[in-house]
């Protein structure tokens, strides 16, 4: 049974979202709301609630719905970089991936000292970035945790990509026996791809993008609530600082 995660108030009333497993290991992250961050710095407050001092160096790709990892090294990705997740073993970097309906997935490895952060639209999932971001991390027994994405009723599709579930192995994440179009449990996707990978525990939200206020959902505000944009929720994670 996966473990829920846990809101967290950086300063007493802005939240996160943290991962009971990720926490007890010493790895610094957090899934952010509207209030904590809204895409710019990182700030003390949620620096604090990170667990990382500030300012800390932030890493992230220009996502585009794929399966490409890219690994940090000495020099932090440029802003046309792209990439749907980001591995490291350079404690003092966090890395960051952003969501608005989108699934985000933070990686560890057994001991903290090598992460993962990853950015899991119903494309990259499809692709296969989850397998992929394992397979960079180098671990088959990795820690993961899946925040704040869109849920199964709220995610209706069209059979063509219910098919396209279907044919990378996640037809069980596919509901099509009810009235009207599937719909895709892209939470149910993501933690059979991370189990299937080996991943020995697997933290999961159960919020809803869409619904629950605190979060950005492009499908709510954009694509259905007749705004032109809508914010990003971030998704970042750094490895546990190694002890002297």
């Amino acid at each position: 049974m996966a473990t829920p995660l846990e809101r967290q108030l950086v300063d007493g009333e802005r939240a996160i979202w943290v991962s009971p497993t990720l926490r007890a290991l010493g790895v610094p992250h957090g899934f952010t709301t509207r209030s904590s961050w809204d895409g710019g710095a990182i700030d003390e407050h949620l620096a604090a609630g990170l667990d990382v001092p500030a300012p800390t160096p932030v890493a992230s790709l220009r996502q585009v719905h794929g399966a490409l990892v890219h690994r940090l090294g000495v020099e932090p990705p440029g802003p046309e970089t792209c990439g749907d997740a980001l591995v490291s073993d350079r404690p003092g970097h966090l890395l960051l991936v952003r969501t608005a309906d989108c699934v985000p997935i933070l990686l560890s490895s057994s001991d903290g000292r090598r992460v993962a952060a990853v950015h899991a639209g119903w494309r990259g999932l499809v692709a296969g970035v989850v397998p992929a971001a394992l397979e960079a991390l180098g671990e088959a027994a990795c820690l993961a945790a899946v925040g704040p994405c869109l849920s199964l009723a709220r995610f209706e599709v069209g059979p063509e990509v219910a098919r396209a579930f279907a044919s990378a192995g996640l037809a069980d994440a596919v509901r099509a026996d009810g009235p009207g179009r599937p719909h895709v449990d892209l939470r149910l996707a993501a933690r059979l791809q991370l189990e299937r990978g080996g991943a020995t525990a697997v933290d999961v939200s159960d919020r809803c993008t869409w619904d629950d206020p605190e979060l950005f959902s492009h499908r709510r505000d954009v694509t259905h609530g007749g705004r032109s944009s809508t914010g990003r929720l971030g998704a970042l994670i750094a490895p546990r600082a190694r002890r002297r």
